[in-house]
């Protein structure tokens, strides 16, 4: 009898031992619904104090009761199946307000006494899975309206070009600007995917202006040497006859293009390389992201000619680079203006 006493004793600390140790949270309710015991990640999730005792008075709070019809009915399943155990994947609303995703299983477990039981209530978080599992899914559903959009686009620039170019080109390329407008108010009402993921807030501002500056610098200094070899080939090319920086040419088109560059950059990196980045597969997915959106963002500048289309690659596949550094639209879109606007000092842009 004293061996039993003993094991019974020693099995009592080896299960509480194991059940405070889980990672899961484990709860335990009496008939009455009060908790009788719930483990550290137990207390933690549902917002509960440490080491529950038995015969409290401490029940298991719901503050929305609509909110967490599912989480209770669960619950109530093991009492009318006892024979079986319950699972499910259910939300949850804490009572201070903080929004889960639970995977559950509730279970009958009667006692010596006959009208006598407890709910044995497994649980195991899986918020962040859910919220990482909707981002791609909203990636995925961003990426396809936006490539509907843009086949759109093209074949309007192919109208245009049969109809004999009735339009300026200018004209089109803010029908990129517009394209981005329609992407930002949909990514905004129907996705979950927030300022962060689209690459508009950065945590790092400051840095990732001054990283922008010194990418800019780069790309002016390649600008002169590319017009500097070229009029070394042909000097009766890219603005002969006029200053080799020709200051004459900024005015209000330059000072507005600080908007095109923006709104751009969040086309190309908010839009396409941001949401490829998450549903993009492969051993380099960064790589594969920047890729693809380099030749779209070249694609969209069909209007404009080859040459024109080649550049925009290039530059697309540099803000490429420095966006996976960042995650911020930032620092690219600083390059992207220095870069158009240097392009056009120098005669190496027509427009």
């Amino acid at each position: 009898m004293e061996t039993d006493s003993v094991y019974n004793s020693r099995y009592a600390d080896f299960s509480g031992r194991v059940l405070r140790d889980m990672s899961s949270a484990v709860l335990v309710l009496d008939k009455n619904g009060r908790i009788v015991y719930g483990n550290r990640p137990a207390a933690k999730l549902f917002e509960l104090p440490e080491n529950i005792a038995p015969g409290n008075d401490r029940y298991l709070v719901s503050v929305d009761e609509k909110y967490n019809d599912e989480f209770n009915q669960l619950i109530l399943d093991s009492l009318f199946v006892k024979t079986d155990t319950h699972f499910g994947k259910v939300k949850y609303r804490a009572p201070s307000g903080k929004e889960y995703v639970l995977r559950i299983s509730s279970s009958f477990m009667g006692v010596s006494e006959a009208d006598d039981y407890l709910i044995v209530i497994t649980v195991s978080d899986e918020t962040l899975v859910a919220k990482l599992r909707q981002k791609i899914d909203d990636s995925a559903k961003t990426f396809s309206v936006f490539i509907f959009i843009c086949c759109s686009w093209i074949i309007m620039v192919g109208l245009w070009d049969f109809l004999g170019q009735p339009i300026p080109a200018a004209f089109l390329t803010h029908g990129v600007e517009i394209v981005g407008i329609l992407m930002f108010a949909f990514i905004i009402w129907q996705t979950s995917l927030g300022f962060k993921d689209i690459g508009i807030r950065s945590d790092t501002p400051k840095k990732d202006i001054k990283e922008g500056l010194r990418w800019s610098a780069c790309a002016v200094v390649l600008l002169c040497l590319v017009k500097i070899g070229v009029r070394m080939v042909n000097p009766d090319v890219l603005g002969a006859g006029h200053p080799f920086v020709d200051f004459g040419r900024f005015g209000i088109a330059q000072i507005l293009y600080v908007f095109t560059a923006g709104i751009q950059e969040f086309l190309a990196r908010g839009v396409i390389q941001g949401n490829l980045r998450r549903i993009v597969v492969g051993k380099h997915p960064g790589f594969l992201a920047n890729l693809i959106t380099s030749m779209i963002f070249a694609a969209m500048h069909t209007h404009l000619g080859f040459v024109f289309m080649l550049g925009a690659a290039v530059l697309a596949g540099m803000e490429g680079i420095l966006y996976e550094k960042q995650k911020s639209i930032l620092g690219v879109w600083m390059l992207h203006y220095c870069f158009g606007v240097s392009g056009t000092l120098l005669w190496l842009i027509d427009h």
